[in-house]
């Protein structure tokens, strides 16, 4: 369902923290920090097709900036994916397409073949963060948002994204025809 005009609207990695006001550092950082070992750079560079990845996110979304510097980290290990960000709050009539239990969720990580047909998807957050959020009795945003960024944070966490990642990684290029 990406058209087009919205990954040629949508922007790289390193431009789109030009562009950002909030969490810069955050993420900066979390892309530094994160480190690939040997199985997760095996798995990149076994990718056979070209994948391109949209994620539809902003800057002030702590999800989008737990996991976009994630998903720079596996796309600067290989040849064969690319990523581009289109910023959700100024695209709001196309990621109104893809509504999760009929609310808008950021981020969407579309996994695309070079039509730009979508493939796969994942939204939001890790499996681990849903089951730590929904367990709590986290009332505000605030609150939340403080929980989020520090869960984030977690070595462990940011595995599981990754883990998430790869597997999808995997699966399209499975479906696009590795052999």
């Amino acid at each position: 369902m990406a058209e087009n005009a919205e990954w040629d609207k949508a922007v790289n990695f390193k431009d789109f923290l030009k562009k950002a006001r909030e969490n810069v550092e955050i993420m900066k950082a979390r892309y530094t920090d994160l480190q690939l070992n040997e199985t997760d750079l095996e798995t990149l560079k076994s990718i056979q097709n070209d994948i391109k990845i949209l994620v539809i996110g902003t800057d002030r979304c702590t999800d989008t900036a737990g996991n976009l510097p994630i998903l720079a980290k596996m796309v600067d290990a290989s040849s064969k994916l690319e990523l581009r960000l289109l910023d959700s709050d100024e695209n709001v009539d196309y990621h109104m397409n893809f509504k999760v239990n009929g609310k808008r969720k950021t981020p969407v990580v579309l996994y695309l073949n070079k039509a730009l047909e979508e493939i796969c998807r994942w939204v939001e957050r890790p499996n681990a963060i849903y089951k730590i959020i929904n367990e709590g009795t986290i009332q505000s945003i605030e609150d939340r948002k403080a929980e989020l960024k520090k869960l984030y944070s977690d070595p462990e966490i940011q595995r599981q994204s990754l883990g998430e990642f790869l597997r999808l990684v995997l699966r399209a290029d499975f479906i696009l025809g590795r052999k």
